[in-house]
């Protein structure tokens, strides 16, 4: 007998995200139809300092387009999406400005939505993932920090710099470069990553090809991260894939003895953040084929339905609290 935890919830192999700097209104016009199509939940930064307004931020090429409102973040969160913080002026941090775009942003946003924020997402460009941005998220109660490197990021990484791939038509020159859809989603199926893609707010152009995908592009991108990830890909807002890889790594589980031909284990949680949101963990057991015909598996005095995914192992997929009593058996025969 053996109980573990897989590297992703529901025993998926990689995991996609999708990103969207700003939270501009017009994502409404191509992006969240296009969410509630594919039943992919997508994930906004928001620029906090302009909560509700039209942009007005130096030479941003999204000057004139409004940011989302309080009303229409909570609309996204109704729908499954999740929302971080994208400073509260989108300039440059310096130690001196840490409590107003890190904290002060943080405590406004969530007044607005009602919910906890817990990501801080870069703007700009890595500068803003500097040590004193870093050290000023994690004071102020953020689980992670979303920078713009473009690679995966694995079950055992850093949090507090967490990748992403940009969904651009074209980079920057001299790296010239052209759409790509199947980006970086083959090393996530061969490594068992995250992969989180970021753009801005496609249009039927892109407003600006070096930050930006075109609608088509978009539709495109995500058609093929459901035909080639198939099932197994889990699509989830960075916030659940977040509160699991934090479980996982918390979690300890330990043998607690068993009665008759059942097996028991607990499962601690030491030191696991209070702010976690989402507390589940998918489990595998291992265990004798006899038990593959009818399993019984109960956590916490609660019966749950587990498949076998291969012989003499059995999934399941359980909210978990430190202290959670798992038992295994074969269901007694009439």
């Amino acid at each position: 007998m053996s109980l573990s935890i897989c590297p992703w919830k529901y025993g998926k192999r990689w995991v996609y995200s999708i990103t969207y700097d700003e939270a501009l209104a017009d994502l409404h016009r191509f992006a969240v139809p296009m969410h509630e199509e594919y039943g992919i939940p997508g994930h906004v930064e928001v620029v906090v300092g302009q909560l509700g307004e039209v942009r007005n931020i130096g030479q941003s090429s999204f000057n004139g387009y409004r940011h989302m409102n309080g009303d229409e973040l909570r609309d996204l969160l109704a729908r499954g999406w999740g929302v971080g913080n994208h400073s509260w002026s989108h300039e440059i941090i310096t130690p001196e400005m840490v409590d107003k775009e890190i904290g002060h942003a943080k405590q406004v946003l969530e007044e607005a939505l009602g919910e906890p924020i817990i990501l801080y997402c870069s703007p700009g460009d890595n500068t803003n993932m500097a040590d004193h941005v870093l050290e000023a998220c994690r004071r102020y109660g953020y689980l992670g920090a979303m920078s713009l490197t473009d690679a995966l990021n694995l079950p055992g990484d850093e949090l507090f710099w967490i990748n992403r791939t940009p969904l651009h038509d074209h980079y920057y020159p001299p790296f010239y470069s052209a759409y790509d859809p199947f980006r970086n989603i083959r090393q996530a199926q061969a490594v068992q990553g995250w992969l989180i893609d970021y753009c801005h707010c496609p249009l039927e152009t892109p407003v600006h090809p070096n930050k930006d995908c075109s609608e088509a592009q978009l539709r495109q991108r995500l058609e093929t991260v459901l035909s080639e990830g198939g099932d197994d890909v889990w699509c989830a807002v960075p916030e659940e894939a977040l509160s699991y890889h934090l479980m996982r790594k918390h979690a300890r589980i330990e043998k607690a003895g068993g009665e008759g031909d059942s097996k028991r284990y607990r499962i601690g949680l030491q030191d696991l953040p209070d702010q976690v949101p989402y507390r589940s963990l998918t489990l595998e057991a291992g265990v004798p084929p006899a038990w593959c015909r009818d399993p019984s598996v109960v956590v916490d005095r609660r019966e749950l339905v587990a498949e076998v995914v291969r012989p003499g192992v059995l999934r399941f997929t359980a909210q978990v609290r430190d202290g959670t009593v798992v038992e295994i058996g074969d269901r007694p025969r009439p």
